[in-house]
């Protein structure tokens, strides 16, 4: 070997021995970035496993609190659905949840991941509120998460080595290329390179020999390697540097004595510090942290991290307290910086701002157990609460919870007189003011619990009350109710409430709980409203037998003692093109002389199959009152129920009306609903066709509050298109709403189909149809139903 080494020519030699280096490199650089890999992504997995089920666990803290397991599966789902974990277990007194991640699409090759090694991590979190528990959560995260980082990681470290490899590749070139050059000045070339002064392009005398010219070149060689490393380091360092400047966390990099030596600007505006007046400050200074819960300093991770010289520690959730004060919700991490001889040379911290994440979270908890207009608990809320109060009656039976079904009187005809935002305003009120009329529960006693059930319906839940209690803050509240004076537009109203009580029994569901005091309630409202009622047996029966003889026997008297009356309420062109008409309303006279709401009346009316005579009454008397006043020549629109057109006489009626009045087909324009189209289908279409041969329109009412409105626009030749007031009361605050009529509007234009807007009621509203382009709107802003005046011209 020794002879064959010295028969060897310098460039051989050269060429052989950068080879091996490079092959050594390579091969201890791939076996160093394994392992590396596999310890960093072992670690990295455990953290974001961790992370995941604290996350998971503070999402899942109300919901089990509460009881409400429902709500808690659909978070997890939410959460699985994001992707953070792969699977996660929720166990809790016998109550087992579990959420899968839908598949994931891994980006590194299945060799890579073999050769890693990471395997599944397991994170386990308790959830406890005080000294309770409420379940164990159990997570684990794919290694995919992990490798596929790793991988891109390793690629970018590998196309730097060959890059290495081809421009020592080109400096072996030059170096071949040149002879050796003398000695003199090789060795001159030596000492200036030793004393920082490097030379280049050193000239040998013509008769030197190779071997100088090859050291020589050698030595020109070394000074371009060092040149260029100098010129690598730089631009990795700006590299690294515009990388940190562009990461949306906080990056803060310190010496090993924990002294701020570097952050980015997410850094500065997180903690309200300059990078350059930070530098060399201790980093308790630059990002003290404080315990979310005590608001107490805590020892900061990276000191931690320095001290005991682990590779990195992740405390969760803390707060970082700026210089201004104010306090802010972070997830922190910690690593070490270590140099390549493995000397610590610093830590780095990375601070994520969890502000948004908390607020959303609070939000999404939020709606998920609110009334979002009343602020109150909803009855997913309420209910949840019943079913909590059941179950600490089996535990505990000589406890005595109530509940109290409370439905206001007469707030239809707030709705009615003054719109739908006038009665949101009024909803808002009453609940305030029950909430203030709720007793203060004793010092080891709970709050009762005040929820809307929808509508104008609310529900109270009270704790540990007998019955002469339950009955007494019903009372309270009626009578709160009743001396309440609501006042809009120059209108003042005195509503009413009765209130149903029922106690709770071990055993019973909530459901049942509910129909008890709702039937409660209604007996309640029989004997005089009002009032408040205690559930008897008796009450399902009565009430079961009154609701229909009370409906038919109204229906009857309205009818004979002429108490139904024509309205009419104008619909006008939104932007100035189009004529103005009419839709025809119907309203009943109570006893007391007061008009009232339809809603009921008409519902008992289908229900009881009088709605075809409730429209032929309609109908025959707007022609009689278009008849004797031949100076109003408005189109009406008039609606019908699904009874009616399902009627084949109906058609005969409608062509004899016509004829009898002499009223021309072109004024009369019918709406239907979804509903009523939906109850006959053939009957819709065949009673559609017959009008528009006699000329009258059509109108498909209500529309879009259906899942097949717009499958109905193929079958049937609709004129026009009435769209759902649910999508155009808040239109001018929901941007949702604001997409569907927009939606509806543009199929209106392309099939040539008019479309009219009810509800509207505010000129914010009537703007954004205006800039939709909606042809007609209806509501209180634009006109205040009035009724039809039934007299002769002139008489």
């Amino acid at each position: 070997m020794k002879r064959l080494i010295a028969h060897l020519s310098l460039r051989t030699r050269l060429i052989a021995a950068l080879l091996g280096v490079l092959v050594a490199a390579m091969v201890l650089g791939g076996i160093y970035s394994l392992k590396a890999a596999r310890q960093v992504g072992s670690q990295a997995l455990a953290q974001i496993a961790q992370r995941e089920a604290q996350v998971l666990a503070l999402t899942l803290t109300e919901a089990l609190v509460l009881g409400d397991y429902t709500a808690a599966g659909e978070l997890m789902r939410r959460a699985a659905a994001q992707g953070g974990f792969a699977w996660a277990r929720l166990a809790e007194n016998g109550q087992t949840l579990v959420a899968e991640a839908p598949p994931a699409s891994p980006k590194r090759p299945a060799w890579f991941a073999a050769l890693v090694g990471l395997e599944t991590v397991v994170a386990r979190q308790s959830i406890e509120v005080g000294e309770r528990r409420y379940g164990r959560i159990e997570l684990t995260v794919a290694p995919h998460v992990v490798e596929d980082r790793l991988w891109a990681l390793l690629g970018r470290i590998a196309t730097s080595a060959l890059a290495a490899s081809l421009l020592l590749a080109v400096l072996m070139y030059w170096i071949m290329r040149v002879n050796l050059l003398g000695l003199q000045r090789i060795a001159a070339a030596g000492n200036a390179l030793a004393q920082g002064k490097p030379e280049s392009g050193i000239r040998l005398p013509p008769h030197a020999p190779p071997e100088l010219a090859a050291a020589a070149q050698a030595l020109d060689a070394a000074y371009a390697r060092i040149q260029a490393q100098i010129e690598q380091l730089a631009t990795e360092k700006e590299r690294w540097q515009v990388t940190l400047e562009a990461i949306a966390d906080a990056v803060i990099v310190t010496d090993a004595d924990g002294r701020v030596r570097f952050m980015n600007p997410a850094a500065e505006r997180l903690t309200d510090w300059d990078a350059a007046q930070a530098r060399d400050q201790p980093i308790e200074v630059v990002a003290p942290l404080i315990d979310e819960t005590h608001r107490q300093p805590i020892p900061h991770p990276l000191l931690q991290v320095l001290r005991e010289e682990v590779q990195d520690k992740t405390l969760g959730q803390a707060l970082l307290r700026t210089t201004s004060g104010a306090e802010i919700a972070v997830s922190d991490s910690a690593a070490l910086i270590r140099a390549d001889d493995g000397g610590l040379c610093g830590a780095v911290l990375v601070l994520h701002d969890e502000t948004e994440r908390r607020a959303l979270l609070a939000e999404l908890r939020r709606l998920a157990f609110h009334d979002p207009l009343t602020g109150l608990p909803n009855r997913r809320a309420l209910e949840g609460r019943i079913e909590r109060a059941l179950r600490q009656l089996k535990a505990q039976p000589h406890r005595r919870h109530a509940f109290c079904y409370i439905d206001l009187d007469q707030f239809k005809l707030v709705n009615d007189t003054c719109g739908h935002a006038a009665g949101d305003e009024l909803l808002v009120e009453i609940g305030q003011l029950m909430q203030a009329r709720l007793p203060d529960p004793a010092s080891d006693g709970e709050p009762p619990v005040l929820g809307r059930l929808g509508g104008d319906e609310f529900g109270l839940l009270l704790f540990d009350t007998e019955v002469e209690a339950a009955l007494q803050m019903a009372t309270a509240i009626i009578e709160a109710i009743r001396a309440h004076t609501y006042r809009h537009g120059g209108r003042s109203f005195n509503l009413g409430a009765s209130v149903g009580v029922a106690m709770l029994q071990a055993g019973e569901d909530t459901g049942h709980i509910l129909a008890r005091a709702d039937a409660a309630c209604y007996f309640a409202k029989r004997r005089g409203r009002n009032r408040a009622e205690l559930w008897r047996q008796e009450h399902a029966a009565i009430q079961a037998q009154g609701e229909e003889m009370e409906w038919i026997g109204r229906l009857e008297r309205y009818f004979a003692e002429g108490r139904f009356e024509l309205w009419r309420q104008r619909i006008l062109p939104v932007n100035g093109s189009g004529e103005a008409y009419y839709e025809v309303l119907l309203r009943p006279r109570n006893e007391q002389g007061e008009v009232s709401s339809p809603s009921s009346l008409l519902t008992a009316a289908e229900r009881y199959g009088l709605a075809p005579s409730l429209d032929r009454w309609v109908l025959r008397r707007l022609f009689a009152y278009l008849r004797d006043h031949p100076e109003d020549t408005a189109h009406y629109a008039v609606n019908l129920s699904g009874q009616t057109i399902s009627d084949p006489l109906f058609i005969d009626v409608v062509k004899e009306s016509l004829k009898t009045f002499g009223i021309p087909p072109q004024r009369i324009l019918f709406e239907l609903t979804e509903t009523a189209v939906v109850h006959d289908i053939d009957a819709a279409r065949h009673f559609i066709a017959a009008m528009r041969e006699l000329g009258c329109a059509f109108c498909l009412d209500d529309f879009g509050s259906g899942l097949s409105s717009f499958a109905y626009l193929k079958g049937l030749e609709a004129s026009t298109l009435e769209i759902d007031g649910a999508f155009v009361r808040n239109l001018d605050s929901e941007p949702l709403d604001y997409v569907i009529v927009n939606a509806i509007a543009q199929i209106g234009r392309d099939l040539g189909i008019k479309t009219v807007a009810e509800f509207v009621e505010n000129a914010a509203i009537l703007e954004k149809l205006r800039e939709i382009g909606v042809d007609y709107a209806q509501g209180y802003h634009l006109h205040q139903p009035e009724p039809f005046v039934f007299q002769r011209a002139g008489g």
